[in-house]
């Protein structure tokens, strides 16, 4: 028999989850809460082989499963979320998760996880492993991007404050260079961008960090 502790915020889908989970001989529900604190807290104080948990709960789960992974390297974590996002599953398994299972899965295909999990392998649900590896490649692929433009660091500057919205007049004040001087290194990173303007070269470096932020993440 494995004992679970169940964590989800919502009231009616925990209810449910362990009406499910308990109509099933295999399983034996030990605790429930609503918070990342609590899961910490449950896992800690009680019997637990696996805890299942919402990804978007009051508090930081992220950082939660990696406590537990380091506290608890028996207990097994899996997280049952709404959540579809591909950079979610990444994070979470990258902290200590093992397995990622949708909200909008089977009752069969959970008590699988479960199991799997429980088992010490690792699951994600089909439809997420799909986009998790469709994200890795495109990461691959820029990366590999990243490597074939190469600045110095005087244009890694330039970049960052052109990144943070700054004129050509700002950024020469800011890094105490000339107008010319920075038009200089403006046209050297457009050439290396294959920018025709500014906009261009904001565009493709949020492009090939994955993101629309505006600070630079592959700027050492």
């Amino acid at each position: 028999m494995l004992n679970l502790v169940l964590i989800d915020d919502h009231p009616i889908v925990l209810a449910g989850l362990v009406d499910i989970l308990r109509s099933h001989a295999q399983y034996r529900v030990v605790n429930t809460g609503s918070t990342a604190e609590a899961a910490l807290r449950l896992v800690r104080e009680g019997e637990c082989d696996v805890l299942v948990a919402d990804l978007n709960l009051p508090g930081d789960m992220v950082e939660t499963i990696r406590q537990i992974r380091a506290e608890k390297p028996e207990v097994k974590i899996l997280v049952f979320t709404a959540s579809a996002s591909p950079d979610a599953c990444l994070q979470v398994m990258a902290a200590g998760a093992n397995g990622f299972v949708l909200k909008g899965s089977s009752g069969g295909d959970l008590f699988y996880a479960i199991d799997e999990v429980a088992a010490g392998k690792e699951f994600i649900s089909s439809s997420m492993a799909s986009k998790v590896i469709r994200e890795m490649r495109m990461a691959e692929q820029r990366k590999q991007e990243r490597a074939s433009v190469a600045l110095n660091s005087r244009e890694d500057q330039v970049v960052r404050e052109l990144l943070n919205g700054a004129s050509n007049k700002e950024i020469a004040n800011k890094l105490n260079l000339s107008d010319k001087t920075v038009k200089h290194y403006m046209t050297q990173i457009m050439q290396k961008f294959n920018a025709r303007n500014r906009l261009e070269v904001v565009l493709e470096v949020q492009r090939m960090n994955g993101s629309a932020t505006t600070q630079p993440r592959y700027y050492a």
